[in-house]
């Protein structure tokens, strides 16, 4: 494995290493990429309050998702077409998440079967994220699989029914479909996306008893249909703006749907531009639950397989933890908004 100490120095490293239009690929956001850049520039912009003599202690990270423990808050957010970066994808993916006891999910849109990443990870803990490109009859059979698999939870992507146009991605003249094995079936309808409304969330949780997140909000308004539709969590997630040039940031977003809890117990998950340690405790004092990282996750497959996914968890771990006894910060309780400032 190529070694690496910090996420920037991975993503220097992966692109050396990598074809450019793989690289290009996964660094490319929808149009000219300005969401993408928001993500980074709000997250920025949030100032986290120290408190110091608050007596720390020894940090504990661990946090449970329903019945399941996990090392940390930290967790892997749902990537596509990872056999670009490995071989193995999706299934190396997971046996680094097992390495480093991180809760992690995976796709329809992925290149590897949820039955291979069940079989070469028996005793792992997912989810596994369902693009709504098919008709119910298929979306009935993912369900099932979800749960002859023993996934810990269903994911709805809401927001990609089309594939976006990248710049960066499309003047490399790049195609990701090209490159890399599959075993997973390509879905057999992505236009049908396109006429779902807010009653196939309702019918999807009729249909299972596992818990059932909503991922791609970015509004008051769209938590809470999907909370009175009987969703388990919200995923506050602009793609890594990779799909809508909203120009809305997720942290900006998750201030806002964070409000929600005072209504209704849910479980937040967010994503967007996490770079370092003090950045999930901007995510986690906004009111977010767990913090996905989605491309620094890719760097480390691509450097070290399942050896390099973990390194990249640990790190961030390691930074999270530093942040929050250097900041007086004494376990997850701590979190609070008060503890941030724009």
């Amino acid at each position: 494995m190529k070694r690496f100490e910090t996420i920037k120095q991975a993503q220097l490293l992966t692109k050396k290493k990598i074809r450019k239009g793989t690289f290009k690929w996964m660094e490319a956001a929808a149009e000219d990429g300005y969401t993408d850049q928001v993500n980074l520039i709000e997250l920025q912009k949030i100032k986290i309050k120290p408190k110091f003599l608050v007596k720390t202690g020894e940090i504990n990270l661990e946090k449970k998702f329903f019945k399941n423990l996990f090392t940390s808050p930290i967790i892997i957010s749902p990537m596509g077409h990872q056999t670009q970066f490995h071989r193995n994808g999706e299934a190396e993916t997971a046996k680094g998440a097992k390495e480093a006891g991180a809760l992690s999910f995976f796709s329809t849109q992925g290149r590897i079967s949820l039955k291979d990443i069940r079989k070469n990870n028996p005793k792992l803990s997912f989810g596994w994220e369902i693009f709504p490109f098919g008709d119910l009859e298929w979306i009935n059979q993912e369900i099932y699989n979800c749960e002859k698999y023993k996934c810990n939870s269903i994911v709805i992507c809401v927001d990609a029914n089309v594939r976006s146009h990248r710049y960066l991605d499309r003047e490399s003249f790049y195609d990701a479909r090209k490159y890399g094995k599959r075993t997973n079936p390509l879905s057999p309808n992505p236009t049908i996306a396109k006429f779902y409304n807010w009653k196939l969330i309702k019918y999807i949780i009729s249909k299972t008893k596992l818990p059932v997140f909503i991922k791609g909000i970015l509004t008051y308004e769209d938590s809470l249909n999907a909370l009175k539709n009987g969703a388990s969590g919200i995923w506050v997630s602009n793609h890594g703006g990779r799909m809508f040039n909203s120009g809305i940031s997720s942290i900006e977003a998750l201030k806002k749907i964070s409000l929600i809890k005072k209504k209704y117990r849910t479980v937040i998950i967010v994503d967007g531009g996490v770079k370092k340690g003090s950045d999930i405790i901007k995510y986690l004092c906004a009111g977010a639950d767990f913090v996905g990282i989605g491309r620094p996750v890719l760097y480390g497959l691509s450097l070290g397989g399942s050896q390099g996914v973990s390194r990249i968890i640990n790190i961030l771990k390691s930074e999270l933890e530093t942040s929050m006894i250097n900041g007086g910060f004494k376990s997850n309780k701590s979190f609070l908004k008060d503890r941030i400032y724009e």
